[in-house]
């Protein structure tokens, strides 16, 4: 299986053999190193600013690290102590990128379930309220009924997403497409077919 651990850099625009302006997401994926292999799954970490918790600091010193690592585990069978790069992808092939998506807030129902909304004219002061929540039975509010509350910071997957080019001096990516989160937000990068 082909998986690295990246970092969202942000968006630019490249042309394609076509001649067509595509949106692209520049991705930094530094050498990840192979922590532990353990049932056909492997421990991956990278380096990362910040602190390290206390459970992770012999993973830490693994990595020479003496600030903060990130690690996640996958299905592979790769032995311990081999170092993960970009040059395992090759340019045309399809990726599938894990992230968090961009926090919202609290939101509206109008903003977080796309409602329409009341009239806005002859003095109507409900605009954005969600209406009615249920009927006179069954006496409570039924499960999954959509209301306002927290929108975002989700783990998001998509998948297809085509890789354009790869620069492994600078360890950069750059795929097709938008993915999810913020720049400098934490990415997980698989092939498509895993």
């Amino acid at each position: 299986m082909k998986a690295i651990l990246g970092q969202k850099v942000g968006m630019t625009q490249v042309w394609d053999d076509k001649g067509r302006l595509v949106p692209a997401t520049v991705i930094l994926a530094e050498p990840n190193k192979v922590l532990e292999n353990k049932e056909n799954t492997v421990l991956v970490g990278v380096k990362t600013a910040g602190k390290t918790a206390k459970a992770q600091r012999h993973f830490a010193t693994k990595l020479d690290s003496k600030r903060g690592i990130r690690i996640k585990s996958f299905k592979d069978v790769s032995p311990e102590g081999e170092t993960l790069s970009v040059s395992q992808f090759k340019v045309g092939e399809n990726v599938s990128i894990t992230g968090t998506t961009k926090g919202k807030g609290f939101a509206g129902v109008v903003k977080r379930h796309g409602f329409a909304g009341w009239p806005a004219s002859h003095g109507h002061s409900h605009q954005r309220r969600p209406g009615s929540i249920g009927a006179q039975r069954p006496q409570r509010v039924v499960k999954g009924q959509k209301m306002g509350g927290h929108m975002g910071h989700e783990t998001l997957t998509v998948r297809g997403n085509k890789v354009i080019s790869i620069d492994t001096t600078e360890n950069l990516l750059i795929v097709s497409g938008a993915v999810p989160g913020p720049a400098k937000g934490h990415l997980v990068i698989r092939s498509f077919n895993d």
